[in-house]
């Protein structure tokens, strides 16, 4: 196969990859009842990326300045090169004799965020699976890895679709599977001249579609001159919708959280799916609307209880944009709202609040528009570029993600997934909370730096109270 240049978005995740306080790897880590079958989890994620677009590439710096860098196959690819078997008393910080709670066993959660903070290397893909062996009364652990450059949350629920099972027993990929993920001879990637001449072609056709849709809408505009009116008005409102949200420069709004760090840590935490579930049906909104309520009203109780007062906290929350049946890469805008921490509010007061809020933020037509403005950005160079991520991101004090998984049990090389925490990236934020909903469980994975949250355990707690509040409240 070809070298395929990454999409505008895909890029610039990647570039500001150099920068580690950027870092954009995210990790789920899932507590298993015992461990899987070596032979049967290697054949069936052979056979669920067989064919997912570039899972058995690897990344190969741009040729010319300007122009992306390029997916290409990796000549080495094997499955089993990206899966790697460890004991956990092999693990610094190990407490397998002495854990009581095998989902929260420190070493593998410390763990969890060195991996994420781990910088992928140019030699394999940006993927990886951990199995940690020897945790109490047989259990084991999964680790799993990817650079948001390779596809975001959601294109990562759809991959392990792909290779977990609805039985222990279920044998959904025969024995005599045999993965074949380069069909064919790699096609030669030609010479620089020949590839500098192929990227202007490419260009030049773009350049040619774009003229002539842009006359067939002229000429449909002359014989339906509404047509333009009403596409000066969108026009006007997209670029308002935009502006609101790449002209934030001011700063987070926690007096508190200011510090950065490399120093990560995860706590996980589970609250009744169900619980969420009642609260949004009784209150007319929606279960994403009362995790992130959860989440900012357990913030704004930190603050506090730290003797800071605020009122509102930046809150990024990505949007999907993904469309049906699209698989890999990614498909998200990266949305910010001010949303009240409660201050003074009920709890149902404040989750109304909030909703309408973040109703407002996914209707805004800069959603479709954030891959588009990406597209510039190769032209920038890559410490310029990390610059201005900083500013972004130092916008912002919380990012919260929410993620469905089965409502139903789910099963790995036959070992029972007894829960799923997620360690969503930082990027130089102080805490991400995602949310990953499975089988009447929304387990929480909060990630936090430590040098900007002093109190991570308290932070945890207080999400737990905060969705009994919101509960009581309704």
């Amino acid at each position: 196969m070809a070298p395929t240049p990454l999409s505008s978005l895909d890029s610039v995740i990647w570039r500001i990859d150099a920068d580690p306080a950027l870092r954009a790897a995210f990790a789920t880590v899932s507590f298993l009842d015992r461990v899987p079958d070596r032979e049967r989890l290697s054949r069936r994620l052979s056979w669920a990326i067989a064919d997912l677009p570039h899972f058995c590439d690897r990344v190969a710096p741009s040729r010319f300045p300007g122009t992306p860098p390029r997916w290409e196959p990796d000549p080495e690819f094997h499955v089993d090169r990206q899966i790697e078997w460890i004991d956990v008393a092999d693990l610094p910080g190990s407490d397998a004799d002495g854990a009581t709670d095998s989902h929260r066993e420190p070493a593998v959660l410390d763990l969890a965020t060195r991996l994420a903070a781990t910088p992928f290397g140019d030699d394999r893909p940006l993927w990886g699976f951990v199995v940690v062996t020897g945790l109490p009364d047989g259990r084991a652990a999964l680790l799993h890895r990817m650079h948001h450059a390779l596809t975001d949350g959601e294109g990562g629920i759809r991959l392990s679709e792909r290779y977990l099972d609805i039985e222990r027993d279920d044998l959904h990929v025969s024995d005599d599977f045999v993965p074949d993920p380069f069909p064919g001879e790699p096609a030669p990637d030609g010479t620089p001249l020949e590839m500098l001449t192929l990227f202007a072609a490419e260009r030049v056709g773009e350049a040619a579609r774009g003229t002539a849709a842009a006359t067939r809408w002229t000429l449909d505009g002359v014989r339906d001159p509404g047509r333009f009116i009403d596409a000066g008005v969108a026009t006007i409102d997209a670029a308002r919708s935009l502006g609101r949200q790449v002209s934030v420069v001011d700063t987070a709004r926690s007096p508190m959280w200011t510090q950065r760090s490399n120093e990560r840590c995860l706590l996980p935490t589970t609250v009744p799916f169900d619980v969420l579930r009642r609260v949004a049906t009784d209150t007319s909104t929606s279960i994403n609307d009362v995790f992130v309520t959860a989440v900012v009203r357990a913030a704004g109780a930190a603050h506090r209880a730290a003797g800071h007062s605020v009122d509102e906290l930046r809150v990024a929350v990505p949007v999907s944009t993904r469309q049906h049946g699209s698989n890999g890469g990614n498909a998200f805008a990266p949305a910010r709202a001010l949303l009240p921490t409660g201050a003074g509010l009920t709890a149902g007061a404040h989750l109304r609040m909030v909703s309408t809020r973040l109703s407002a933020l996914k209707s805004e037509r800069s959603n479709q528009l954030m891959g588009s403005l990406s597209g510039g950005a190769e032209l920038v160079p890559t410490p310029v570029l990390t610059h201005l991520m900083r500013r972004q991101t130092a916008t912002i004090d919380v990012v919260t993600s929410n993620l469905r998984a089965a409502p139903f049990p789910l099963y790995v090389a036959g070992a029972h997934i007894e829960a799923t925490y997620a360690v969503g990236p930082l990027m130089g934020t102080p805490v991400n909370v995602t949310m990953m909903t499975y089988d009447g469980r929304a387990d929480l994975g909060i990630h936090v730096d430590r040098g900007a949250v002093p109190d991570p355990d308290g932070l945890r707690d207080r999400v737990v109270d905060a969705v009994s509040e919101l509960s009581a409240a309704t």
